[in-house]
């Protein structure tokens, strides 16, 4: 019996080292394997320079400097521009002599960049004001340096005398700004677009996307407005409005945009030494009159030795104030194709060579176009029959009845361009009689508010019309439509119409904003 109690134990010991072998988990194990890759970030630096080591004052030395965005991150650009000058004995200068301002940096494309001083701090930055793209680059920040003609040499001074005659000698005592070092630091930061706010800890904005450029007819489609206004005082004045026009005798039924009222948006920069450095000291302001249908003769590709008409929708400007010269219409007669002003305008002013003329940055913006000649009859007349009449059938009296238009790059305002402005119910008075056109009345139209020779100085100006007798039309000082001899003196306010494919770049037209003009 006690054997089998044994057995038994053992039997139990076993069976429960069996249990103890065979017990497992449910379990199961997966390996994932996450990867995070990064966009590249690249900055791409496109600088030209060349060290002078001989600059004068006077002198200019090419300087300039873009961004591209070499990577695949959206960037926002800042530039920090640090100067110093360093004299020959070491010496740290100012960066100004007396008020004069040694090195001048010509910072361009203002628009698109916005100067930040730092307060306390003897260096300032420019911020790239538009999001910078994969594949984008931005604008010039500057295109050059020059010395400052006005800065003279610091020098010390010894005198000798032999025989009773005395010799100054002066030379560079080597404190000044010759024989010193100008060094122009300019570090360029970049960081991702959406970070920049935090990471700069400025409230500079930076924005999404820059303005595309707006065309011709962008113009007209966003800048036309087609509400006939009932109350000047209550109307958007601003922006061009639709005048429609029945056919002439020398043209058919047409659509044009005019600017009316006494101060819409119609400022442009035009005449510029360059156009990538658009500003008023740069630039004149002219005025927009508006946007219209202009025929033009060109060479006939097709047939060799052949013309074509053509019609481009195209914008007219007028020069913002008279030229400051007075010059006759003509020594003789009132016909246009000889007039002595036709000669001056599309000869010397076109060219350059009088004071005022256009600069060669400007002449590239500008084609020929069709000018009409119709006479008037002067007295009596409604605006819309002063546009019939200028593109009618009647010559004046001194004048060839073939010769009923000419084809030039430069000419003056029709009479109608002046009293169109107060349509639309901005003066019936003005529009409707225009001979009979008050002063009061006249400042309710931008034309006359900016017919000066200054920014104060009324002047009477020439029209391009002439009368059915001898005589030419011109904008009386006081308002109204007028005439004079053509041998007499009168202010002159230039007339062109834009080539077909320029295009506004920036601003909003206002005066504080003018437009900004480029080629395609």
């Amino acid at each position: 019996m006690k054997q089998n109690k044994n057995l038994i134990i053992l039997l139990l010991v076993a069976v429960i080292g069996i249990v103890g072998v065979t017990i497992a988990y449910f379990s199961s194990r997966a390996t994932f394997e996450n990867v995070f890759e990064t966009p590249e970030y690249g900055t791409t630096y496109i600088e030209k320079f060349t060290s002078p080591d001989n600059w004068l004052p006077g002198d200019v030395t090419e300087k300039t400097l873009e961004v591209r965005n070499s990577g695949n991150v959206d960037e926002a650009v800042r530039v920090k521009v640090e100067e110093s000058w360093v004299s020959k004995k070491g010496t740290t200068l100012p960066l100004t002599q007396g008020d004069n301002v040694a090195a001048l940096i010509n910072f361009i494309n203002n628009d698109d960049w916005t100067k930040v001083e730092v307060d306390g701090e003897n260096y300032y930055y420019y911020y790239y004001n538009y999001k910078l793209a994969p594949e984008e680059t931005t604008s010039k920040l500057l295109d050059k340096v020059t010395f400052n003609p006005l800065i003279s040499a610091t020098t010390s001074c010894s005198d000798t005398v032999v025989d009773g005659v005395t010799t100054r000698t002066c030379s560079s005592n080597g404190t000044g700004y010759d024989g010193a070092t100008y060094i122009l630091k300019l570090t360029v930061e970049t960081v991702q677009y959406n970070k920049y706010s935090e990471a700069w800890n400025t409230d500079i904005v930076v924005k999404e996307e820059k303005p595309n450029p707006l065309t011709i007819q962008d113009m007209i489609s966003q800048k036309t407005n087609p509400v006939t206004i009932t109350n000047y005082a209550d109307g958007n004045i601003h922006e061009m409005y639709t005048f429609e026009h029945e056919a002439t005798a020398q043209t058919p039924a047409l659509t044009d945009y005019r600017y009316i009222g006494n101060d819409p948006y119609n400022y442009v920069y035009f005449n510029c030494d360059d156009l990538d450095n658009q500003d008023n000291e740069t630039c004149e302001v002219w005025r927009i009159i508006g946007i219209f249908d202009v025929e033009r003769e060109i060479d006939d590709e097709e047939n060799p030795g052949q013309k074509k008409m053509i019609t481009e929708t195209r914008m007219k400007l007028v020069r913002g104030i008279s030229l400051a010269a007075a010059i006759k219409w003509s020594q003789r007669s009132n016909d246009w194709t000889t007039a002595t002003l036709n000669i001056f305008l599309n000869s010397d002013y076109y060219n350059g060579i009088s004071d005022e003329g256009l600069k060669l940055s400007t002449i590239g913006l500008v084609d020929e176009a069709k000018y009409y000649l119709g006479a008037s009859n002067y007295t009596g007349v409604s605006t819309e029959q002063l546009y019939a009449d200028e593109r009618g059938n009647k010559a004046c009296a001194l004048c060839d009845n073939t010769k009923l238009n000419l084809q030039e790059k430069v000419a003056l305002m029709y009479p109608s361009d002046e009293y169109m402005v107060y349509g639309k119910n901005v003066n019936q008075l003005c529009y409707m009689y225009p001979t009979s056109c008050s002063e009061d009345k006249a400042k309710n139209g931008w034309i006359y508010n900016s017919n000066t020779v200054s920014r104060t100085n009324r002047i009477s100006t020439w029209f391009i019309s002439s009368l059915v007798n001898t005589g030419a039309n011109i904008l009386y000082d006081r308002g109204g439509l007028n005439n004079d001899l053509p041998s007499d003196r009168q202010g002159i306010r230039p007339v062109v119409y834009l080539s077909a494919d320029v295009k506004i770049i920036n601003g909003d037209g206002s005066i504080e904003h003018p437009y900004k003009l480029a080629r395609p």
